[in-house]
Parts: structure tokens; sequence; C-alpha cells
């Protein structure tokens, strides 16, 4: 394995898009700058997962054509859907002809808001509900959101008779129910108990609200029954009862009904659903389906798993495989199988019924999922051929499923980098010579325990489990040797869930603070100090220095220098970027600079300022100075320890005389007062150090300085009268 590659930060996604809460979200720009850094142009990428279509049309965008594997219906419609780029009037045009189809004598529009009126607290009149709050179980919401037309009235109120009398009298009946069950499976169908089960996860009222709109489906002509699709699609998610309040954005994994829920007005979502389908809209991309080739850039989809395309991919011009690594989610693969069926009928959900019978997804499985899919894959790829997985919400057992699966699949791990706080990780893989069916070793508590340490004393700061399992792989994989692999992949799942218990033990020299039950909690340190700099300390020192060498810089692009200048396992996290830049640097035309007071000289003459005053200040008050380093006051009674600096890289101040009894104070600039704070809240081993501790900022302390009733008496108390507080740096990387 070479260097570590750099993180490739990308931009931020902030505008919503259809089913956003269920799938991968990774930074955009990511693929496409691997893909233009590591693949030379032409040719064809291959996206074996499907999982995200946001990859696909960013891949499609950037001038390549990239062939997707996608076995979900619901993704894949998604993907196709955005690809041809409709504008929103063609969807507000839709949207009022669905409105204005009838239900009996009455408009769709007018008939399904009725179905959640509520009276207005203020003046009385029925105006029909944005959502209604529930307690999961309740017979009744216990409160409405609504703005009324007629006086104005807005907000949450809480709910009235009234509201329990209107959804009992909107109750789906059991015709109802079975009508929009028969799209999905029939009556005599085995799995019909489960789709049953997960209609559960709608109130009878938004179960007779859908049932309308899907009724009316057929009525379209294939154009616009497409666009008309589209927003029930995203009524289906609106309306179901997995919308915790009061979170505002949940991300659910399980068909688990939250204690407290929202439940939606279905025409409301319809209305809503124009900008979530249109607001990150960008240029259409061509689309067509396998095996019609396209020539130029564009989106091949291949209907299906990548078992059933993989031997026909030889003979195919392909450069590089590019994915967003799926994750376990039974909320959306069986909400899946019945939006499939609520759009198109039985036969769009027979292909992956499946899903509606699994209801739980453990590691296990997963890495035994991910392993048969790029089993099939890989020995139908050319050997060398480089690959990019996006690892997003990623956790310890997401890591290990992906990698532990790609390396007994004949994918050799080429690199990691990661974000921690993001939870995103980039896998480089490489496929193996053909006949090379060594696998490593990942299990051994030796070569664990080796390899946390070596991470640990390098990073010179605590760590959570994620990247030290990332070290532990990165160093297995470039270890020499290997052997075949001996048990099942799932089976080897489990060993090294084991052996981390083993390694990663007080007795092999490691300490965890705030540690909880589970090994994936609190943070990982050595019981020997390594002597190490902190990575926060290195990532501040190098922020300083690109400000001043490079004056202007925008945030992008300060991101970008710092993830290549701290490679593979060591990206800085964003909020430590942003809290550096906010406390070296200041804004000017768009861009970041150094701040005046922060550059080299004048923060030299500060501190020889600062440092006299408090040479001059012990002498004043009847103290034997010595200067030191460090600078001490001391009498018959204890002793005063200051260390002035004007960074907070406090690694000379923390480790110096830490015997000794003395009052420690820290005198450092106001401007570094977050960035400390904002370290220690980041950095359990820190906290610890610093607790002993007291801080007094430069402006304060020319204050006593100039104070003349400053005694030996009340110098404890003026030296604690200005606290460091904390203040959430106003930057946003984007």
């Amino acid at each position: 394995m070479s260097g570590p590659p750099p993180y490739l930060p990308g931009n931020p996604r902030t505008d919503p898009s259809p089913l956003d809460r269920f799938l991968p979200p990774f930074p955009a720009g990511s693929a496409s700058a691997w893909l233009a850094a590591s693949v030379p142009p032409g040719g064809w990428v291959l996206d074996p997962f499907g999982a995200s279509p946001d990859l696909a049309l960013e891949i499609g965008r950037s001038g390549r054509r990239i062939l997707v594997a996608a076995n979900n219906p619901i993704a894949r419609f998604v993907l196709e859907t955005l690809a041809a780029g409709p504008a929103e009037g063609d969807f507000q045009a839709a949207l009022a002809h669905l409105a204005a189809t009838r239900i009996g004598e009455a408009r769709l529009e007018p008939h399904l808001l009725e179905l959640y009126r509520t009276p207005c607290h203020a003046c009385g009149s029925l105006v029909s509900a944005d959502e209604f709050l529930w307690v999961r179980d309740a017979p009744a919401p216990f409160a409405r959101v609504y703005t009324c037309p007629n006086c104005g009235a807005a907000g949450e109120h809480p709910a009235v008779p009234y509201d329990a009398e209107q959804a009992e009298r909107t109750a789906a009946s059991r015709l109802n129910v079975a009508r929009i069950l028969e799209r999905v499976t029939a009556l005599d169908d085995p799995d019909r108990q489960y789709a049953e089960e997960a209609l559960r996860h709608y109130t009878p009222r938004a179960v007779y609200a859908l049932g309308a709109l899907v009724n009316k489906l057929d009525t379209f002509q294939p154009e616009e029954r497409d666009l008309v699709s589209a927003l029930l699609l995203t009524a289906f998610d609106q309306t179901n009862t997995l919308w915790p309040y009061p979170a505002e954005r949940p991300r659910p994994k399980q068909l688990t009904v939250p204690p407290r829920y929202r439940e939606r007005n279905a025409f409301r979502a319809l209305e809503a659903a124009v900008q979530v389908w249109t607001a990150g809209a960008g240029e259409p991309v061509p689309v067509t389906r396998f095996p019609e080739l396209p020539e130029e850039a564009g989106i091949c989809i291949f209907e299906g798993p990548i078992r059933d395309l993989a031997p026909r991919l030889p003979g195919l011009d392909l450069r590089a495989v590019i994915t967003a690594l799926p994750r376990p989610n039974q909320a959306f693969w069986t909400l899946s199988a019945l939006w499939a069926g609520w759009l198109d009928g039985r036969d769009a959900v027979t292909p992956f019924k499946s899903v509606l019978r699994r209801q739980r997804y453990d590691w296990r499985w997963h890495t035994t999922a991910l392993h048969a899919a790029l089993n099939h894959l890989a020995p139908h790829l050319p050997a060398g051929l480089p690959g990019f997985a996006l690892v997003a919400e990623s956790e310890p057992g997401l890591l290990i499923a992906g990698l532990t699966a790609g390396d007994r699949a004949g994918l050799d791990l080429a690199g990691l980098a990661l974000r921690e706080a993001d939870r995103q990780v980039q896998v480089h893989w490489r496929v193996k010579p053909a006949g090379d069916d060594r696998s490593r070793s990942f299990s051994e508590p030796e070569r664990i325990t080796a390899a946390a340490r070596r991470f640990l004393a390098d990073r010179g700061e605590p760590a959570p489990l994620l990247p030290i399992l990332g070290a532990i792989f990165r160093d297995a994989a470039a270890a020499a040797g290997g052997e075949p692999a001996p048990i099942e992949p799932d089976d080897g799942y489990a060993q090294l869930m084991d052996a981390l218990d083993d390694a990663l033990t007080y007795r092999a020299g490691f300490l965890r603070y705030n540690a909880g039950k589970e090994l994936d909690t609190g943070q990982w340190w050595l019981r020997t100090e390594p002597g190490t700099p902190p990575l926060a300390d290195r990532v501040e020192t190098a922020t300083g220095s690109f400000l001043l060498e490079h004056p202007g810089a925008d945030l992008p692009a300060i991101d970008a220098a710092l993830c290549a200048a701290f490679p593979g396992l060591s990206t800085p996290d964003r909020d430590l970027l942003l809290a550096c830049v906010d406390s070296y640097g200041f804004e000017t035309g768009g861009g970041w600079s150094l701040r005046p007071e922060d550059d080299p000289v004048s923060r030299k003459n500060e501190h020889s300022h600062n440092r006299g005053l408090l040479l001059q200040l012990g002498e004043r008050l009847g103290f034997a100075v010595d200067p030191g380093p460090p600078l001490t006051w001391s009498d018959g009674e204890g002793r005063y320890l200051f260390h002035i600096t004007t960074t907070t890289t406090l690694g000379e101040a923390l480790l110096a005389e830490q015997t000794v009894p003395a009052r420690r104070v820290i005198v450092l600039p106001g401007s570094r007062s977050n960035l400390l704070l904002f370290k220690r809240r980041r950095d359990p081993r820190l906290d610890y150090l610093l607790g002993e501790w007291s801080f007094v900022k430069f402006r304060h302390l020319r204050a006593i300085a100039a104070n003349t009733l400053v005694t030996r008496e009340n110098i404890d108390e003026q030296l604690a009268a200005d606290k460091l507080t904390y203040e959430s740096p106003q930057l946003n990387l984007f």
C-alpha cells in the first residue's frame, strides 16, 4: 500500500432531494474528484450497488459513462426521474391535473384536504391542518399544526375533541386496505402478512388518502404519469409514522414508530414534493437501459442485481468501480416493496419481494450479503482495476462488514481516508490478480494491538474505535503474506469483534475514556504518553501557516489544503478546521486571511510584553520571581506557575513540573478561548490534564497589571475574574 490518500471533502448537500433520509448522505463532488485524479477519461465506470442516485448523476454530469446495477425499483425510479431533469412547471402542471381529478362528485384536492380539517383556535373556522402530532398507540392526536387562511393564526396548538372525531370518521375501511395491499401481494400470497405489517406504519387516514391517489395513476398518460408517480412517492414517504416529533431530520433504519410522531397532510405533502424534486435539479443526463449503451457521457441502468450483470461485463471497456456502499436498512427496503407495488403493481415487487420477510439486518448478515455481491463481481474485473467506495454514516460494524467482504471477494485495500465527525469513509480498492485467493488476517490480537498503538502514537490524542479499525485494516493490508480464508466472511466479522475485545485492554497498554457497554463507545488512549504533538495542535499550526501564506483563500480551499496535509485517517474534522480558522483568521472579500495580531512578529512581541508584565506584577506583589521557563512566583506558602502562549498547543505546559504543587495558570490571547474550549470538548485526555489549570487572557492580564488595588490577598480572585466562555463559530465551509 502506498502513502495514505487524502480525504476528498467535496461539498455538503444542502438542498432537499427525494427520499434523502434513506439514501447514503455523502459530499457532492468527492466521487468525481477521485475519478478526475485517478482514472483517465474514456471507457466505463461501474456502480455495482446502485444505492445512491446522486452518485450516478454526479458521474454522468462529469462527462463520464456509468453503468449502474439498480436492483431496487424505487432507487431506480428516483435516478431516472432526476436524470430527466423535469422543470418545476412540469411538476406543477401534473399536480394541478391530479388535483382536478374527481372522487365521486368532488374534486380530489378539496376532498383530501377535508380529511385533515380542524377548527382554528382563534376564529373557529375549519382549516386543513398541515400535520397532526400523536403519541404512539394513542386513540387521538395531542396537537395539530396549521395556518388559518381566514385570520392568519398559525403554529402548533393542542388538539380538540373534533380532531379525535375526525380521525375516527376518516379511518380507512377494510376495502380500502385490501385494495392498496392488492397492488403489492395477492390475498393468498404467504408474504401478504408482511405487507400488512408494513402498512400499519401509516395511519388509517393516510391509507385512505394514499389509496385514493394511487387509484388515479392509471388515468394519466405515460410521461405525465411519471411526474405524478414522483409526487406520490414523496407523499408515500412523508405520510408514514416514521417521522419523530420533535426531531427534524430522522434517518430511520427499522420500521419502528417513534414515541411521538407526525401525521402529515397527504395533499400538503404533494404540494411540497414539487420543491423536493426540483430544488437541487441539475442538467438532464442521458439514460439508457442495458444492454443499450450510450456512446457519450451518460447513465446506463441494469435492472437487477450485480450477480446477473457481472458475467456480461467482459468486453466492456471498464476503467473503474465506484459506489456508495449500502448499509442495512429494513425500513427503506420494506417500504420500497410497498411503494413499488403502489406505483407499478405486483409485477414490480416480485423480483425483490423477499425483503418484506426480513425484519432485521445484523452486521454478520450484511457482511455475507456484501461478500456475495462482490464475489460475483471480482472474477469478471481486470486485475489492478481501481475501485472507490463512499461509506456514509459509517460505524464500526459497517466498516468491518465492507472491508472484510471486499478482502474475501478479491479486492485489495489500497487506502483509507476518514472524517470522523461526519462519519464518512472513503475506501480505495484494487482488484487482485487472477488466481490470488489469499485474504488478510484481520483478527490476530497481537497485530490489532500493534496497529492500534502505532495509530494512537502517531495521532497524539485519544480516538474512537472507527479510525482505530481503519488503522487495523490498513496495517493488515500493507503487511506481506496472507492465507486462504479458513472461515466464512460472517465468521470473520465475529472473530474480529472477539479479537478486539482481547486486544484493546488495559493490560495491553490502553486507556478508555467515557466507556460504555459496547466496544464502539468512548475514546481509546495509551497508558504511556507517546510524546507526539496531538493531531488538533498540528492542525492548528497548519491552519495558521496556511492563512499566512495564502491570504484571501476561501473555506473550501482551506479545507482541501488541510485534508491534503493530513491525509488518510488523520483528516481533520470540519468543526476543528472551522474553530482554527475562526481563532486565527478574519474574513475579507469572501476569503480568509491571518489576523494582523497573529502575524508571527506581532505575537512574539506580545508574548514578550506579557511576560514582562508578569515579572513586574510578581515583584510588585512581593513574590520571589523566577523568569523560568516556566515563569514562577513563589512565597513561603505556595507557588504560581505561569505558561504564556500565543497558541493552544499546550504540550510543554501540561508536561512541565506536573508533580510540583502549584497554582498553574495559562496566559493566552482572548481569540484562542473558543479554540481551547473546543479542544477540551473533543479530547477527554486534554480536558483531564487541564483540570488543575486556570486561564487568563492577555487583555485581562493587562488590566490586572494596571490595577493598583491588586494585592497578594486578592490576586487569586483577580486571576479568576475573566472566565473563558465558548461561542460556536458562525462559519460554514460552504
